[in-house]
């Protein structure tokens, strides 16, 4: 049998499989494939991976990639695949009235494997002029049973906007009309909030198994998921316990490296860590891209393999393609992140005022998707 390719001598580090150690991968057509029982093979290209981490291709799983469909979408495949991600999910940039026109012109059309979130309000995320309008007595009910007719396989739940920029005098109500819209189409709600008008114990009841609180480290305003002592607060430990997911999901504002830090000292971890990325912050401080992303949480104190679970198992798990995407087991689709772990002095710093130090940066050296050479360093193996 002669394979495409063999990445040999590289740290393997796969979660899912639970590999932490020195391992070849081997790659034939589309899918990873399992070492021959001798050496009796021949392979098209050889990549030396010494010294490197060899990882599933990284799962970025909250993004805003309606390219020209918004003034902040990014075009899927330029942002993702130099940054080792070989998937993503679109969070919520387009409701029932835009979102055919999104699978259709972004992720039809796209390299990486994508899916999305359904904004619960027709117009969706066109500007950052002015937010969506949230009412639940204007969600287009006839609409989104159409779009699920045609196009279930991309969706993979609701988004709604709830605080003081996005909810205003609606206050909790369109999170109750995004749980009613769960009900009725048998879906996850992921919910953004920032600048609460309401505590975090009134929030939290509110989301059930499956339901995703993006932003989770958030501190604008009155409210976040920390007391006054700094403790995380019982009521997002009891919705954890009944299986909310906890996703960091950068932004510009969205993240705070001190409840990060405080978070991550009493083993309160991230599910996922995404980006939350958009036209303004892709290769800007304070959000860059995913692998700065990750490196911030590391240097925070996050162990290793968390952190890399957190943007490969899991978000797979999220995305209902466990054993297709996230693993480099044999049958899964070859994709497949090179990365270096470098010693490099940084300066992480967050919008509202916090630093941290750090030592390292998880730094791309190659892309494969779908067993063919997306991105490669030209420094990498030559």
């Amino acid at each position: 049998m002669k394979y495409d390719f063999l990445i040999r001598n590289g740290h393997v580090i796969d979660t899912a499989q639970g590999i932490d150690g020195k391992a070849d991968v081997f790659i034939c057509n589309s899918k990873i494939v399992p070492a021959p029982k001798s050496h009796d093979y021949e392979v098209d290209e050889i990549i030396d991976a010494s010294g490197y981490y060899v990882l599933p291709g990284l799962i970025d799983f909250h993004t805003h990639l309606a390219y020209r469909a918004s003034d902040f979408g990014l075009n899927p495949d330029l942002f993702t695949l130099p940054n080792c991600i070989t998937s993503a999910v679109d969070a919520g940039s387009a409701g029932p009235g835009a979102i055919e026109a999104m699978i259709h012109e972004s992720m039809a059309q796209s390299s990486i494997t994508m899916r999305c979130f359904m904004n619960v309000a027709s117009g969706g995320m066109v500007t950052e002029e002015y937010f969506e309008n949230n009412n639940p007595d204007l969600f287009a009910i006839k609409r989104m049973e159409y779009i699920f007719e045609r196009y279930a396989e991309y969706i993979l739940g609701f988004k709604v906007r709830i605080g003081k920029n996005f909810s205003k005098d609606q206050r909790l109500r369109p999170l109750v009309g995004a749980e009613n819209l769960r009900d009725r189409f048998d879906l996850p709600v992921c919910c953004h909030v920032t600048l609460p008008e309401d505590p975090y114990d009134d929030i939290m009841p509110l989301l059930r198994k499956d339901d995703i609180l993006c932003h989770c480290y958030q501190k604008q305003g009155q409210y976040c998921i920390l007391d006054e002592s700094g403790k995380v607060l019982p009521s997002v430990l009891d919705a954890r316990a009944r299986g909310v997911i906890f996703d960091g999901a950068a932004g510009r504002r969205n993240h705070d490296l001190s409840v990060i830090r405080k978070c991550i000292d009493q083993g309160f971890l991230p599910d996922v860590i995404s980006t939350d990325v958009v036209i303004p912050s892709v290769y800007r401080k304070t959000v860059f891209c995913l692998p700065y992303t990750m490196s911030e949480y590391l240097e925070a104190g996050m162990p290793l393999t968390d952190v890399l679970r957190a943007v490969t198992e899991t978000p797979a798990h999220l995305m209902h393609m466990d054993g297709q995407i996230g693993t480099l087991a044999p049958g899964a689709l070859a994709d497949v992140a090179i990365m270096k772990l470098a010693e490099h002095p940084v300066h992480f710093q967050d919008l509202l005022g916090n630093s941290m130090e750090g030592n390292h940066l998880f730094v791309p050296e190659m892309t494969i998707k779908a067993g063919q050479i997306a991105y490669r360093d030209i420094e990498f193996t030559f």
